[in-house]
């Protein structure tokens, strides 16, 4: 019994060890949109590139929250839908001098391995924003 129960906790190490390594693989992989919220993002439809100040606040929205602003931008500005530039992502961030602004991203057809931006909206608008800012700033409002 005491042979099984070892080989049972043998086999238990072994998984967490393989699952372990492969989620530390899995955040060495390349992510575009993680890059995003480096210093410049450039625009895909122009020679505009955005530059992020060192201390600024920002944060690149996860893929469902990404779903539920991406949605609420499309509604509230319909010419974005007919754009064809749904966000692949979209970046929360506080430009100083002014209000939050939500960026949205596209993988840049041009360097794929890059996301470029391809509008900015005033988070303010968007009826999700104080959700947004509670769960990526902690705050309810600036």
């Amino acid at each position: 019994m005491a042979r099984q129960c070892s080989s049972s906790v043998m086999f238990a190490i072994a998984v967490f060890a393989v699952a372990a390594c492969g989620a530390s693989l899995a955040r060495d992989e390349p992510r575009p949109f993680a890059a995003a919220i480096g210093d410049a993002i450039e625009s895909c439809v122009d020679s505009t590139t955005l530059r992020f100040g060192k201390d600024e606040r920002r944060a690149v929205l996860d893929a469902l929250d990404t779903e539920t602003v991406g949605e609420a931008l499309l509604r509230r500005y319909p010419a974005f839908a007919q754009s064809g530039l749904a966000p692949q992502a979209i970046v929360l961030w506080r430009k100083p001098g002014a209000d939050w602004l939500y960026i949205t991203l596209l993988v840049n057809p041009g360097k794929p391995g890059e996301a470029c931006f391809t509008a900015s909206f005033v988070a303010s608008k968007i009826s999700v924003t104080p959700v947004m800012l509670k769960k990526y700033f902690g705050v309810v409002a600036t």
